[in-house]
């Protein structure tokens, strides 16, 4: 469906996408040689980064059917050889770069954000102190809004589309038995009655346009379960926040 808009299409590989077959499968789904990659469009650089590395004693290793909720090591990272490949590529002649990682660069909750994203972001602060300059860093995984700004970059943890996962502490029975037995899982869920989404524009000169949603919650809310606003470092309320920047 994605590929019929006619609209060149790029992928961030999150931490569900090898719950069940081997990155290798996943990267021949997706068209992709590489999990982590760059593109130009005109003076700005796209770069996405692929987070979902657990740092053992061996190295690093990449998730594999949920290996990161059975580990003890360090995880979310993002391994060095890749650190080093993001250097090199905020180092050629765009003016303006964009960042993508599935995981946040800033959130500081446990296990959500990059274990190691005081390295990246000192990148990003020595790349902005040379006149090129990082915009924008892109994320999603956390389920929640949040957009926050940290020296000369703004980090936009991009809100899910349709829900929130609260888990089986919080589960709720509320839509009929039919479809509980049909969708398991969703007795962890905060749906959204209306899809959450951003469309972002990068001018030339550098500016910063969100186009965010608001929406409302499908049939019970956060505070209903005993939540409130902030989960994982984020809030939950069902909105993608806006920005613009000339």
């Amino acid at each position: 469906m994605l590929l019929s808009i006619g609209k060149p299409v790029y992928h961030v590989i999150g931490n569900h996408d090898s719950d069940e077959v081997a990155r290798s499968d996943v990267m021949k789904f997706l068209n992709q040689d590489s999990s982590y990659y760059s593109f130009k469009n005109g003076n700005v650089k796209f770069i996405v980064l692929d987070t979902c590395f657990i740092k053992t004693d061996d190295g690093y290793e990449p998730y594999y059917k949920r290996n990161y909720n059975k580990t003890k090591d360090t995880y979310p990272v993002l391994p060095k050889e890749q650190l080093k490949w993001l250097e090199n590529e905020l180092t050629d002649n765009s003016d303006y770069y964009v960042i993508f990682s599935h995981h946040s660069l800033e959130n500081e909750f446990a296990k959500r954000g990059v274990h190691n994203r005081a390295e990246v972001t000192a990148l990003i602060n020595r790349i902005n102190n040379t006149g090129r300059k990082v915009l924008l860093c892109i994320n999603g995984h956390d389920h929640g809004d949040s957009l926050e700004k940290f020296g000369q970059t703004y980090y936009f943890g991009l809100n899910s589309m349709s829900y929130i996962w609260v888990g089986p502490e919080h589960e709720h029975f509320s839509y009929s038995d039919e479809i509980h037995r049909q969708y398991p899982f969703i007795k962890d869920l905060v749906l959204y009655k209306d899809e959450l989404y951003a469309i972002i524009t990068i001018t030339e000169k550098g500016g910063i346009n969100i186009e965010g949603t608001n929406g409302h919650y499908k049939n019970v809310s956060p505070g209903e379960l005993g939540l409130g606003n902030r989960w994982n470092g984020r809030s939950v309320l069902p909105i993608v926040t806006s920005l613009k920047i000339d």
